[in-house]
This record gives structure tokens, sequence and C-alpha cells, in this order.
């Protein structure tokens, strides 16, 4: 009896996995008609499919609101700052450090996905914020040098292969003002076996491999930023870094 009800039960979920994916495909697909912008090339992974149903799994994940907070509060966000959010997805980190900047500040959103970009104009217009969200790849950021105090990477880097990490964190660099500052959270080395036992595989994908490796700081120190220090650790396995620019570096 109880095998059938766990073999019901593991149907039960799968059916309604493949439910939640085919909406979000669909969704997705009206979300790309609606953008007249052209789309980024880039080589890093995209999720338009994910974009509707992206902020209700995230809590689920330990990512939610109190967690983006932490992240601007490591990244010592201040009134009157010009951010940028690169890889901002649905906004939730943009439009709570749109409120940090209050009116004197800007932050800019910008994610290569046509869905993503969508869902967050949409809630922009619901929450009345005043972060601004554009159409754009980290590896060819569409902004003048020195542009920006701050820099938000939120669960981006793993999504990128080694190549477009190391072009992507020099254009960060690039945007950057001197002694600006980069605030990057994401998959760190697992502290534990448990980790390990789950995402091994992972360390065979050229996109999460160097993550799950330990190789983000030297990433950083590759495109030119120092110090480069570890802030937080959460989970065992996700990790705060603080990169700035340094003064006199153009």
């Amino acid at each position: 009896m109880n095998s059938i009800l766990w073999t019901m039960l593991l149907g039960f979920i799968t059916l309604a996995c493949l439910v939640c994916a085919g909406y979000a495909w669909f969704v997705s697909r009206r979300m790309l008609a609606s953008l007249e912008e052209p789309v980024p090339r880039t080589h890093g992974v995209t999720m338009s499919w994910a974009a509707p149903i992206y902020d209700a799994y995230c809590p689920w994940l330990g990512i939610g609101p109190r967690f983006r907070r932490d992240t601007l509060h490591h990244a010592g966000i201040v009134a009157g700052e010009h951010v940028l959010d690169v890889g901002c997805g649905t906004g939730v980190l943009t439009r709570l450090a749109a409120e940090a900047v209050e009116r004197a500040g800007t932050v800019v959103g910008i994610d290569p996905s046509p869905g993503m970009i969508a869902v967050a104009r949409g809630n922009k217009i619901k929450a009345a914020s005043r972060a601004e969200f554009r159409l754009a790849a980290i590896e060819s950021l569409p902004f003048a040098d020195a542009s920006f105090d701050l820099a938000l990477s939120s669960f981006m880097l793993h999504h990128l292969p080694p190549d477009v990490k190391r072009a992507g964190l020099r254009e960060v660099f690039r945007v950057l003002k001197p002694g600006g500052r980069l605030l990057a959270v994401d998959i760190d080395r697992p502290a534990n076996p448990l980790w390990w036992l789950l995402f091994w595989p992972l360390l065979f994908f050229h996109f999460t491999g160097s993550n799950l490796r330990g190789e983000v700081p030297a990433f950083l120190r590759a495109a030119g930023f120092n110090p480069v220090e570890r802030v937080d650790r959460r989970y065992g396995l996700l990790t705060f870094w603080s990169a700035v620019k340094p003064v006199g570096k153009s």
C-alpha cells in the first residue's frame, strides 16, 4: 500500500512540474512578443522559460526578500549611489536597491533574458518602483566607462561559461568608477559531503564547474578587482564576495 501511495505521489509531483514548466513556457512566448528591443547575443544561460514562476520558487530555495536585503547590507549600499544589477532576473533585488538609494540615486537592472525583463518591467509598474530595466548581456554592457558606484551580481555567475565570466567581469570593472565595488553572491565550493553528493555532476559542466571548484575569487582578481574578500557564507554552499576597483584604475 505504501509503495502505491509513493508511486501516486511521485506521479503527481512529476505531472505538477510538467504543468508548471508548460505554463511558464507558454507565458514566456507571449512575453517575447511584447518586447520590441533586439535580443542580445550571449553564450551564458538565459531563463526566459522560468520568468513567470521565478518569484514563486526563489523563496522556497531560501532566496527570499530577507536574503536580498542581506545582499544589499553586504554591498554597503547608500543613498545617492548609482547602481547596476547584472543578471537582474525579475528585478526583486533591483527594486530593493532603488528604494535604498532614494531619489538622489539611480538603479539599472540588465538581463539577456527577454522573459525576465518583461516580468521585471511589469513588477516595476505594480510596485511604482524607480528602478530601470534594460535587455543586455554582461559581456557587452551598454554603459560608459566609470558610470556606477556599485554593481550587484546575484546568482548570475554560475550561468556563465569561463570565457563569459572573464569578459563579463572585465565589463563590470570597466563601468565601475575608481573605488567602486562589486558585491557578488553565488554558488561556491561546497563545505560538506552532503552538498558534494548532490552537486558533484555539475563539476563537469563548464558553466558551474568553476564555481564548485572555488574559482570565483580568481576570476574577480583577473578582471582587476583588488581586494577581493569573502564577507559571508550561507548554507555551506553560497558565498558573498566583495570586490573593489582600485582607485587610479580606469
